[in-house]
């Protein structure tokens, strides 16, 4: 697995340091007149834009599909609302369409689809595929509006209302739970947490520093905050 960064050699990461490059270079002697800069060494991009958005992209991972589906919940969780809802969505549909067509080809083995008179049928008033699709819907969703019901004539019907029961309870739990997990996710909270757009460096106890300022926009008091910097410089080992 590997990492790379965009734009490698982009000489600027952004218009407004293409600005400041110019200034300096015009300053020192460096530009050519026609707007044009040379550096005595090429600028990189970014790793982390301004915005707080990393500037890296991770190469020859192998099998990252089936990677992030083996964690499906924590991926259901960090996946965008938007897919989200289609997944909420999906679940419920296709495990309605799925217990109607089991419900519908029991009915039509069972012959209750051609209406004969005199025979008890596996699910009363289940003669077409929209009416097992209803009954499906409505054993799922616990409405039980009471015109469709499952009888004792097909033991197999009987196990198909206990199973969909289950897995429904099933699908309710993970996907209540996902989205629950995933408004409970201290991802915006950083949205209400503003930095000072300049950093100065300054002398403090003889060495120094680089300073810059957080504040919270929110009226409650952060307890127990940490802040953490990371250094990023790049160097050549004695291995070359």
């Amino acid at each position: 697995m590997g990492s790379v960064r965009t734009n490698r050699y982009s000489i600027v990461s952004s218009e407004e340091d293409g600005m400041k490059l110019s200034t300096m270079a015009v300053a020192n002697g460096f530009g050519n007149g026609k707007g044009k800069v040379h550096t005595r060494q090429q600028c990189r991009s970014r790793f982390v834009k301004k915005d707080g958005h990393c500037n890296v992209q991770f190469i020859n991972v192998g099998e990252k599909g089936q990677r992030y589906l083996a964690d499906i919940f924590t991926t259901c969780v960090d996946i965008r609302w938007r897919w989200m809802l289609v997944i909420f969505c999906l679940t419920f549909i296709l495990s309605w369409l799925f217990f109607g067509c089991v419900f519908w080809l029991i009915a039509l083995l069972h012959g209750d689809l051609e209406n004969q008179e005199n025979s008890k049928p596996c699910v009363s008033q289940v003669s077409s595929f929209t009416a097992a699709f209803l009954f499906s819907i409505e054993t799922q969703t616990t409405i039980g509006y009471g015109f469709r019901c499952v009888t004792d004539e097909c033991p197999i019907a009987v196990f198909m209302v206990v199973f969909q029961s289950i897995v429904g309870c099933i699908i309710d739990a993970f996907i209540i739970g996902a989205v629950m997990a995933k408004m409970a996710k201290p991802k915006k909270r950083n949205e209400t947490l503003v930095f000072s757009h300049n950093a100065v460096v300054a002398m403090r106890d003889g060495k120094l520093c680089l300073m810059w300022r957080v504040g919270n926009l929110r009226k409650s008091h952060l307890v127990e905050a940490h802040v953490r910097a990371q250094l990023l410089k790049s160097r050549i080992t004695s291995e070359g």
